[in-house]
């Protein structure tokens, strides 16, 4: 980013921290920097980050990916912070006016405290057994403890990512070449859901399978995240 640059957006990642409040941390990350570095961050106590912080593998991936050129952000990855508390991420993308990638604003989440106070009203007004059998965060569903504050992802299941989606396809009698939309984003949520994505290179692997870009993959799955 030039000078001019880094000021604006710098002040817009502390006007939004300050305004969405301490549960909500945000990160501006200059990708000029070879390392894209964090240039300017508000709450960084949600993830343990610094400013310096060097851009994550995932988000290293996503910028590898080029989806930027097609998309200007990413809404509602999940992770989960060094403390093992549940973030949703959503990532912006600064390009400069020939489109060419010049920052990231990333904004992550943290719901645990209304998650507990969620809980705690229904304790007030519902049998604790009651609550147990239907009120319970399902632990399964997001990835495994993040190692080191870099917000790095371990990978959830076992083997490869191509084995586990042939495996998948087999298992199903599908055949990746004639499936319908509708079909393949309920797979892709699937293994969404088991963490498969989790696993690094894994969209570059299913838009392989699938016969389409990664930009292509990566808008599915953002679709897919909400059936």
């Amino acid at each position: 980013m030039t000078d001019s640059q880094l000021h604006y957006f710098t002040k817009v990642a502390e006007f939004i921290g300050r305004v969405i409040g301490p549960d909500y941390e945000v990160a501006l990350h200059d990708i000029s920097d070879r390392d894209g570095a964090i240039v300017a961050l508000a709450n960084g106590h949600i993830s343990g980050r610094t400013i310096g912080t060097p851009v994550s593998d995932r988000l290293k991936e996503i910028i590898d990916s080029h989806i930027y050129e097609e998309e200007d952000f990413i809404l509602h990855e999940y992770g989960l912070s060094p403390a093992g508390k549940v973030l949703c991420s959503s990532s912006m993308f600064i390009k400069d006016v020939a489109g060419e990638l010049i920052g990231v604003m990333c904004i992550n989440f943290d719901d645990s405290r209304y998650r507990e106070l969620s809980q705690k009203v229904f304790n007030l007004c519902h049998p604790d057994a009651l609550v147990d059998t239907n009120f319970r965060f399902d632990e399964t569903k997001v990835p495994l403890k993040i190692s080191g504050p870099s917000s790095r992802l371990k990978t959830v299941p076992d083997g490869s990512a191509h084995d586990i989606i042939t495996a998948e396809l087999k298992a199903r009698n599908l055949n990746p070449e004639n499936m319908s939309v509708n079909s393949r984003l309920r797979l892709i949520a699937e293994l969404d859901s088991k963490g498969v994505f989790l696993i690094k290179g894994a969209v570059k692997e299913a838009s392989a399978i699938f016969g389409c870009s990664q930009a292509t993959m990566y808008r599915q799955l953002s679709k897919a995240k909400e059936l």
